[in-house]
């Protein structure tokens, strides 16, 4: 999109996931102390998909689009923990391993989809619309994350561990 060299890719490829584990740090201290896993989830998948709508649009410039897709990764990061907790919540007695494996092979076939797709878009110059493709999914999964919160009975301690933020 901006013509950024093979380096500069790569080094923002390498932000957004060190800036992904990070968040995943700092969101689970979030998950920790908050009640409500979805609007969590959802809130760090809103604003990831807004960056990345943002940096879809091109008008950041090169340098400003590496950043805010480095601080996507943070977004995403932070969202993370507080899903499994969600997860956990919403997964009826005995049914956890079922669950889990459902969720996480959801994943798996999303993450084996994705590279078909948008590398399609790429290879027709589509920059932008992969960047506002995988907004797009962040968005689906908001509102995946409200229906499951909408449908789990009201916020539960885990362990002790969970505590509602006031």
């Amino acid at each position: 999109m901006h013509g950024i060299s093979f380096e500069a890719a790569t080094l923002t490829l390498t932000a957004y996931m060190l800036c992904g584990a990070l968040g995943m740090l700092v969101g689970g201290f979030v998950a920790a102390r908050t009640a409500n896993s979805d609007r969590v989830v959802a809130i760090a998948m809103a604003v990831a998909a807004v960056l990345l709508a943002l940096c879809g649009t091109g008008l950041l410039g090169a340098t400003l689009t590496m950043v805010v897709l480095a601080g996507t990764g943070f977004a995403i990061g932070i969202g993370g923990p507080s899903r499994d907790m969600m997860i956990k919540k919403a997964t009826p007695k005995g049914a956890t391993g079922r669950v889990y494996g459902m969720v996480y092979s959801g994943l798996d076939v999303g993450f084996a989809v994705s590279p078909i797709l948008f590398g399609a878009f790429m290879d027709r110059g589509w920059y932008g619309a992969t960047l506002f493709g995988a907004a797009t999914v962040l968005l689906l999964s908001v509102g995946a994350a409200l229906g499951v919160g909408r449908r789990t009975p009201g916020p539960r301690a885990l362990n002790g561990a969970a505590r509602p933020v006031r």
